[in-house]
C-alpha cells in the first residue's frame, strides 16, 4: 500500500547522482524534508537512469509520524549515502 504519489528527478552522475539506473521497480531509500529523514519504499515502472525523472508510488515506513510532512506540493530529497535526487508530492493515496 502506498501513501502518496511523487514525481522524482534523479541527479545526473556528474551532479553526484547514482552511477547506474534503478532496477526491479523498487527503491528502498530515505526521504528528507524539513530537516527530518524518513525510510521509504518507492515503486515505479521501467529502469530510470541518472538524470531522468519518473513517477513513484511511495510507501513510508512510519506513516504515523512521517505522513504529515508529505502534503501535496511538498518537495523532498532522496538520499542514498548522499542526495541522489529530489521529488515532489503530486497526490495522496485514497483512504
Amino acid at each position: 500500500m502506498h501513501h502518496f504519489v511523487a514525481n522524482v528527478q534523479l541527479l545526473s552522475t556528474a551532479e553526484g547522482g547514482r552511477k547506474g539506473p534503478l532496477f526491479s521497480g523498487e527503491w528502498r531509500t530515505v526521504l528528507g524534508i524539513n530537516h527530518e529523514h524518513w525510510s521509504a519504499r518507492l515503486a515505479f515502472s521501467g529502469e530510470p537512469a541518472p538524470g531522468q525523472s519518473f513517477v513513484a508510488q511511495v510507501q513510508l515506513l512510519r506513516p504515523d509520524v512521517a505522513l504529515p510532512f508529505f502534503r501535496i506540493g511538498a518537495q523532498f530529497t532522496v538520499w542514498e549515502g548522499d542526495i541522489k535526487g529530489v521529488g515532489q508530492v503530486v497526490a495522496l493515496a485514497a483512504t
